[in-house]
């Protein structure tokens, strides 16, 4: 059964004010009662010719209205993206398969995600100090702002179910940004990707909730959303070094042709340390979580390998004599907020041939802007200092790798509770070479808290990694490059969180030996940056409680107008779905272009369940005989869609005799609004649901529109009656609530 809530604007009794009490008005008393006593009441009558909308697509999110739940593991689902181009107002995205290990729950119809742009932005692959930024005082690191896109994020509805097996991807509404699935060529690398979002009622961590690292495709990323709180209980979010990984240490001898003085060389070329992996690219040769991965390509326009910086990845070493590839340099540190730190120099070669330190956003420009709540990336990857011993452990010259930079996780609830930790740090470097160079610190990654209360007992780190140390010992005395250190991160916060919260910039390796021991040209990360004041209009896309609706309020399955006479539209609608919408505004137009606000309907506030809802619109006003209505839906957070216009022709039922009441339900007082054809004489009939007659009355009706009063009626008991009216050979009746 529906629940029917007949919802109509209120009459005041006081309107009626020096109107003669009885039971009836004649066609001409009622006339003049509406011109001097009708103007606060003017849009309250009801209807007859039927225009019928059905949407059936326009479907919320699935919010949980309530719930405790536990939580040991993340809660999220990766889809990579396989759409090469998603323009914005897209609404359908080809997504590829889950990949094992980085969830188990398929997209359902209604489920909450977020689409982020994880790379994408073109670099300068000129051999010049213009590699990266393509602008020569850029000092071979950097991008240009040519398709820009890494960090463009925002969350969605989807509309569809899509298996683990990946599939289309139907949304609710078009994108708001656009997105690129790339692969390097000339310019960077695009990957996108797309993440079911679990949003529980009120949720406890009850284990450390581990991050899945990011592979190249999906991961990096935790987002956990609470339409009421979630319980920290002492437990730790730990994405520390999930995000872009290190590029991979190898033991090289030398190659002809090569200059202390690349910024980039492929890495079939036996020199050289490999480039961190970041926004712009994934190199050949990754430090994938302790493992040398080869990516078989590679990956950076112009190659993998040596000094510059690609983005925000941290530049591999470039060998001060790369014909013996002996020198060995070291690595430099990824960047954020906070740019990354250079390399180290190499042995009997003090010079500046280290890698170059991940780009910053917060201080170069044009890029000032660009890293906000609504933009965030995921902590560079550390270059890898250059190496031919093959010291340290492991062996083979892995040990001279970069390190990963941090992770990205995204939190958001009515309140937050207990102590907790969220750790999005760039990994630090390893420290166990000897005689080779070491690598770069991966760079702290990005938060984003947001709740009205409870920050303050949430500790956040993105702090950047270190840069790897080396410490030759009894095998020689002479330094050589060790690692520099990762940038700090981004956290961003409504609130103060725990003073013990920081996004620093990574300590640069140390170089030991028997006449000193110091960073040996290795430069710390840079800070990175610790916002505690951002508002709910700094967010990404539609990201907001679920108890505020994240992209459309309702589901509208009805939407009609009609109407009984010329004076009269009855506008009704059906929805469902309504746990996140707010009211419903009416909107009336003669051009079906210029729409205002006829009046506000209240929603029901339910998930499930169906209501039905009419408006009355009195016609006094409209001198058109074709008129438009619209509905605008409007959420708990201010967010609003429309239904589709429907035009009425008022000029196309002219029947013999058609009724209608307002208010009703009705408390002291209703009026009945009659239209009648031809002059007659009409009987009006008061009776109660059970057909007993309260009320008798006679009287005159002219052609057109009849206002007749029913007062009196509070001293009837609450329930439903029947007003019937016969006029001639018409016979109409209506309910009336009594309440």
């Amino acid at each position: 059964m529906k629940q029917t809530q007949s919802i109509i604007l209120t009459l005041k009794k006081n309107a009626f004010a020096g109107v003669q009490k009885g039971s009836l008005l004649n066609f001409s008393q009622a006339n003049s009662f509406q011109r001097n006593s009708l103007s606060t009441i003017s849009r309250l009558f009801l209807i007859s010719i039927f225009f019928l909308f059905t949407n059936k697509n326009v479907f919320s999110q699935n919010c949980p209205v309530s719930g405790n739940s536990v939580i040991s593991t993340n809660p999220n689902t990766y889809y990579p993206g396989n759409q090469a181009i998603i323009n914005t107002g897209a609404t359908s995205i080809s997504l590829g398969a889950v990949p094992a290990g980085y969830g188990t729950t398929p997209i359902a119809s209604g489920d909450i995600l977020m689409i982020i742009q994880t790379q994408g932005v073109t670099i300068n692959s000129t051999n010049t100090s213009s590699y990266g930024s393509g602008v020569s005082t850029g000092g071979g690191s950097g991008f240009t702002t040519t398709n820009l896109q890494a960090g463009n994020m925002e969350f969605v509805i989807a509309n569809n179910s899509v298996p683990l097996a990946g599939g289309t991807l139907n949304l609710l509404a078009g994108t708001a940004k656009s997105y690129s699935n790339a692969a390097y060529g000339a310019t960077g690398q695009y990957t996108y990707q797309v993440i079911r979002v679990n949003p529980f009622y009120n949720v406890q961590f009850v284990a450390t909730i581990s991050t899945p690292l990011w592979n190249g495709l999906v991961g990096g990323i935790t987002i956990i959303e609470a339409v009421n709180q979630i319980d920290f209980n002492g437990k730790t979010i730990n994405a520390s070094g999930a995000g872009f990984r290190g590029g991979a240490g190898r033991k090289l001898s030398g190659a002809a042709g090569t200059s202390k003085g690349d910024y980039r060389t492929l890495a079939t070329t036996t020199a050289n340390g490999s480039k961190g992996e970041g926004i712009a690219g994934t190199p050949r040769y990754i430090n994938d979580n302790g493992v040398l991965l080869d990516n078989i390509v590679e990956g950076y326009p112009g190659g993998s390998y040596a000094r510059g910086a690609a983005g925000n990845a941290g530049g591999g070493a470039t060998d001060s004599d790369p014909t013996s590839n002996d020198q060995n340099s070291g690595g430099a540190g990824g960047g954020n907020v906070g740019a990354g730190g250079g390399g180290g120099w190499g042995w009997f070669s003090a010079g500046t041939t280290g890698g170059k330190g991940g780009s910053s956003y917060s201080t170069l420009s044009p890029y000032t802007t660009y890293y906000t709540p609504s933009a965030m990336i995921l902590g560079g990857g550390g270059g890898s200092g250059t190496t031919n011993d093959g010291t340290g452990v492991p062996a083979g010259g892995f040990a001279s790798s970069g390190a990963s930079g941090g992770g990205m996780v995204i939190i958001n609830a009515a309140s937050l509770i207990g102590t907790g930790t969220i750790n999005v740090s760039g990994a630090a470097a390893n420290s166990t070479c000897q005689i080779d160079g070491s690598g770069g610190g991966g760079a702290g990654g990005s938060a984003l808290i947001y709740a009205p209360s409870g920050l303050s007992n949430i500790t956040v780190n993105a702090n950047g990694g270190n840069g790897g140390s080396n410490d030759p010992g009894a095998v020689s005395a002479t330094q050589h490059g060790p690692g520099g250190g990762g940038g700090g991160g981004a956290i961003y916060a409504n609130a103060l969180l725990n003073a013990a919260s920081s996004a620093n910039g990574g300590s640069a390796g140390i170089s030991v030996s028997t006449a000193a021991t110091n960073n040996f040209g290795a430069i710390n990360g840079f800070n990175g940056g610790l916002t505690q004041n951002i508002t709910l209009s700094q967010l990404p896309p539609n990201m907001t409680k679920c108890q505020g609706s994240i992209v459309l309020p309702v589901r509208l399955d009805d939407f009609s107008a009609s109407y009984t006479n010329s004076s009269n539209v009855l506008v009704s609608w059906t929805a469902s779905n309504e746990l996140n919408a707010s009211h419903y505004e009416v909107e009336r137009s003669e051009d079906g272009i210029n729409f205002s606000d006829i009046g506000n309907v209240n929603a029901g506030l339910s998930s499930n369940t169906q209501h039905d809802y009419s408006f009355n619109d009195y016609l006094a006003s409209i001198h058109s005989s074709l008129v438009y209505y619209r509905l605008k839906m409007v959420d708990l957070s201010g967010n609003f869609t429309y239904s589709k216009i429907i035009p009425l022709r008022l000029d196309q039922a002219q029947s013999a005799t058609k009724i209608s009441i307002y208010p009703n339900p009705a408390t002291d007082f209703a009026v009945l609004k009659l239209y009648s054809g031809k002059q007659d004489v009409a009987i009006v009939k008061l009776m109660d649901n059970a057909g007993k007659e309260i009320m008798k009355k006679s009287f005159a009706i002219n052609v057109g529109s009849n206002n007749l009063l029913i007062d009196r009626l509070n001293s009837l008991p609450r329930g439903l009656y029947i007003i019937e009216v016969i006029s001639g050979n018409t016979f109409s009746n209506e309910k009336l609530i009594k309440q």
